[in-house]
């Protein structure tokens, strides 16, 4: 069951399209900061030519070398598997949402589900194995994912001439965390689907929840401070499993973080997938497809 659930989501074109726009941001990221050292000096070059046409010249020595690969946090925005800029989730973990979210969508909207449900009398068997099946799936995008952002930073480095100057050991806990993180995000995409039913109505879903919640953090962060139950909201949690804050090397700032150990973060949202999954799955057993065993 698991083998055919796979092969329904490697050739759903919604999980095709998704890989295709992860390895693009990737790729667009990685050009991005591997040619931004250049593309600020043509910056302030133009400047040369028309008076005040940019404020790259404004930019100091330690802003501009926050802005190379010289820095590690530079070198982990680009090998962070969860694309952690600081302020919230990131884009590989949207897309893992989307991909759990229209893998099911796509199958109620079809009626596929429902031969499959005719299939596999225990409801709670067929819908393990589709998780089972979304999250190896996951797995092997993350590798993809992996193998691509490793070579965005061996190319900057070498361009730039820079060296490697990440923790091994740090780099590939930092990229187990990170597919455990988009399992899990997919995991959550699943369960609203189940309960959405509708790939319109679970992308309105999942995009206000994203937005209320991006909202709710800063604004209760500054009125109570660290210590609040927003910190653990499920779609914020990307910085806090990552363990760093690029955002503040970046802007050569200090940025306010939450304080949120990796482990916790991750167990978190680990709770939120499961009291997600168990719902969905409890409301399609007892009401969509009742079990017939």
């Amino acid at each position: 069951m698991i083998a055919s659930e796979l092969l329904r989501v490697r050739f759903s074109l919604a999980a095709r399209i998704i890989l295709v726009l992860a390895i693009a941001e990737t790729v667009f990221i990685g050009l991005l900061f591997t040619f931004l050292p250049s593309l600020i000096d043509g910056l302030v070059a133009l400047n040369g030519v028309i008076p005040n046409a940019t404020q790259a010249d404004q930019l100091d020595a330690d802003q501009l070398d926050a802005l190379n690969l010289s820095t590690p946090a530079i070198q982990e925005v680009l090998i962070d598997l969860l694309g952690n800029s600081g302020t919230g989730i990131g884009f590989p973990a949207i897309a893992a949402l989307l991909l759990g979210a229209l893998t099911i969508t796509t199958e109620q909207r079809r009626g596929s589900l429902t031969v499959s449900a005719l299939a596999e009398p225990r409801r709670a068997r067929l819908l393990l194995a589709k998780l089972t099946a979304l999250a190896l799936t996951v797995v092997a995008a993350a590798f993809v994912l992996i193998v691509v952002r490793g070579l965005m930073l061996t190319a900057g480095l070498a361009v730039q001439g820079e060296p490697f100057l990440l923790d091994t050991a740090a780099v590939f806990g930092l990229w187990g965390r990170g597919a455990l993180t988009l399992v899990l995000y997919a995991g959550v995409g699943f369960a609203v689907g189940l309960l959405a039913r509708s790939p319109v109505a679970v992308i309105l879903v999942l995009g206000s929840m994203i937005i209320v919640e991006s909202i709710v953090r800063p604004i209760t962060l500054l009125i109570f401070g660290a210590s609040n139950p927003t910190l653990f909201l499920p779609f914020g949690l990307v910085p806090d499993i990552s363990g760093t804050n690029p955002l503040a090397a970046l802007t050569g700032t200090t940025v306010t973080t939450t304080g949120v150990t990796p482990t916790v973060a991750v167990l978190v949202l680990a709770v939120w997938t499961l009291i997600a999954t168990g719902t969905a799955s409890a409301r399609l057993i007892r009401t969509d497809l009742p079990d017939r065993q």
